[in-house]
């Protein structure tokens, strides 16, 4: 594979080509988060975690005195970077407390992109990493998830962080002494990574085995033992520091974890097998989330990624397929194959920890979401080495492979922006996008679609205001889903109710969330499309007790 040496503009050129087109894509991703993020719905998830940050924030400003934070549900469990992150953030937003949250996930979501794009061009070169770039931004499931998830996104983007970093140690290893700066990049991803998530010490595992590896293969290469004495000092004493230095930054984003020495494995333990097992839809069953089968994962990722990823995916296998070395010794004693290695395990080691622990897993692929940056990258890579090898063939067909590139990226800007705000629901050609995987699959399990709802039942009433004996009485509202994904939008003069017979107005979501009242009688107001699929509806409930 190319390395970034070989990949490297020309020393004269200080900005090439391939820089500023990663520049203007940043640019125009800055000012769409910002144009859009309040069209975004609330999720489930929202209101508790963004209870939780207070907490967290209350423990400091009230001099650690109150620690409720650390009893509050099962939330003590996760740390809470972007929730205290966010509470802060919303003492001097001059946005509403949601749209707030979810500026904060679209520009941590942009911040994650630019990590890819170092990590990408660290590994394969500037062309790679501009490819990388488009790639992820033009992933629905990443680009939907950085406004309504707040947790996993921010994992996921603080995972490939603490890769970049650990890439960057295994580089420095193979000569010469770790720079501070590598050693503070790392302890800081890697603190608020597992300080985001426990299941981030993941990447302490993946760094010691590859480690473990890189040691080995320098010893059955024939290298003085002093030589890898030397660079193993190095490398573990750089490591050791970093590690010392993420305790104390999870330590405050995530203050429970440190109240005791074992809190951090209680936790790990805890979400092991979480005892939370909601129905999931799978491939047109309803089957208990404890129960899923073996290929669920693998299954949505084939369904869910993009289908050029999916190509991409091929062509790094085939790539590394081709690697011609002496020995396998002779590979992994060389630092870009460690590298590479550690981003094909942060991809495939979660994937087969699944397989074989079998975690309880419901909604879709947004627990495991942290594994499709770097499955995205790996693919983007495998792409421009088929560039590569077209280049070396002829020049029309690299320009064939270059138009086909474009004509992809160009289909996803259209499929995200015909899902608006939608796009985390996206699935691929495989089942026929989602027009295919509407009562096979799982569609908006967060509930994020009741925020249009009830702006559609708004400007119902708005055309059809109530009679004169109704007027000044309270329209009773029945919304599906958590409060705080209905509430805030609904309309003056109404209000929820959490009685179903008392409603007026049902406001519902298609799928497994709200199948119990599937068939509930009532006239369709309402409905919330997609590139053709209903989402969500709102049903009259006074029609069907009228004569």
């Amino acid at each position: 594979m190319t390395g970034p040496a070989a990949a490297a503009a020309s020393p004269g050129r200080r900005f090439s080509l391939y820089q500023a087109l990663a520049a203007v894509i940043f640019a125009v991703l800055a000012i769409i988060i910002l144009a859009t993020f309040r069209d975004y719905g609330n999720s489930w998830d929202e209101r508790l975690q963004n209870a939780y940050g207070e907490k967290l924030l209350d423990y400091y400003t009230s001099g650690f005195a109150d620690r409720s934070a650390f009893s509050f549900l099962n939330l003590f469990l996760y740390g809470g970077f972007f929730d205290l992150l966010a509470a802060q953030a919303n003492l001097v937003s001059p946005f509403g407390l949601y749209e707030t949250r979810h500026l904060l996930g679209g520009l941590i979501f942009l911040t994650g992109l630019l990590g890819a794009w170092k990590l990408t061009h660290l590994l394969a070169g500037e062309r790679a990493a501009l490819i990388a770039l488009a790639c992820l931004a033009t992933t629905p499931l990443l680009y939907g998830h950085g406004f309504i998830n707040p947790k996993d996104s921010p994992f996921a983007w603080l995972g490939l962080w603490t890769t970049y970093f650990c890439c960057r140690l295994l580089g420095a290893a193979g000569g010469g002494r770790p720079a501070w700066g590598v050693i503070a990049g790392l302890a800081m991803s890697l603190g608020l990574t597992v300080g985001t998530r426990v299941v981030g010490l993941v990447y302490l595992f993946i760094f010691a085995a590859v480690f473990a590896v890189s040691v080995t293969a320098r010893a059955v290469n024939g290298e003085p033992l002093i030589a890898i004495w030397q660079r193993t000092k190095d490398g573990a004493l750089a490591f050791t520091a970093a590690a010392i230095l993420a305790i104390m930054t999870m330590a405050l984003v995530w203050p429970w974890s440190v109240q005791q020495p074992t809190n951090v494995f209680a936790a790990f333990r805890a979400f092991e097998h979480f005892a939370f097992f909601p129905q999931v839809l799978w491939n047109g069953e309803s089957i208990r989330a404890d129960a899923m089968p073996e290929v669920y994962l693998l299954g949505l990722l084939a369904l869910q990624l993009p289908e050029l990823a999916l190509v991409g995916l091929v062509a790094a296998v085939v790539t590394g397929c081709m690697i011609r070395r002496q020995s396998i010794a002779g590979l992994f004693s060389q630092p870009q194959a460690q590298q590479y290695l550690f981003l094909i395990c942060a991809a495939l080691a979660p994937i087969a920890g699944y397989i074989v622990l079998k975690p309880t897993i419901y909604n879709g692929l947004r627990h495991f979401l942290f594994v499709v940056p770097p499955l995205v990258i790996l693919s983007a890579i495998g792409l421009d080495q088929a560039l590569s090898y077209a280049s070396r063939r002829s020049r029309v067909f690299a320009a064939v492979l270059g138009t086909l590139l474009l004509l992809g990226f160009s289909r996803q800007v259209v499929i995200m922006s015909g899902l608006h705000p939608y796009q985390y629901l996206a699935y691929n050609a495989l089942i026929g996008g989602i027009e295919g995987a509407e009562s096979r699959f799982e569609l908006d399990y967060w509930g994020i679609t009741l925020a249009e709802s009830a702006r559609g039942l708004g400007a119902y009433l708005a055309q059809n205001p109530p009679g004169p004996a109704a007027t000044g009485a309270t329209i009773e509202v029945f919304a599906c889903g958590d409060r705080i994904s209905a509430e805030p939008f609904l309309p003056p003069g109404t209000a929820l109710t959490e009685v179903l017979a008392e409603a007026d107005f049902y406001m519902g979501m298609t799928g497994v969330p709200c199948q119990d009242h599937a068939d509930r009688p009532g006239r369709t107001i309402f409905e919330v499309k997609r590139l053709g699929v209903q989402l969500g509806y709102v049903l009259d409930l006074r029609s069907a007790s009228q004569p």
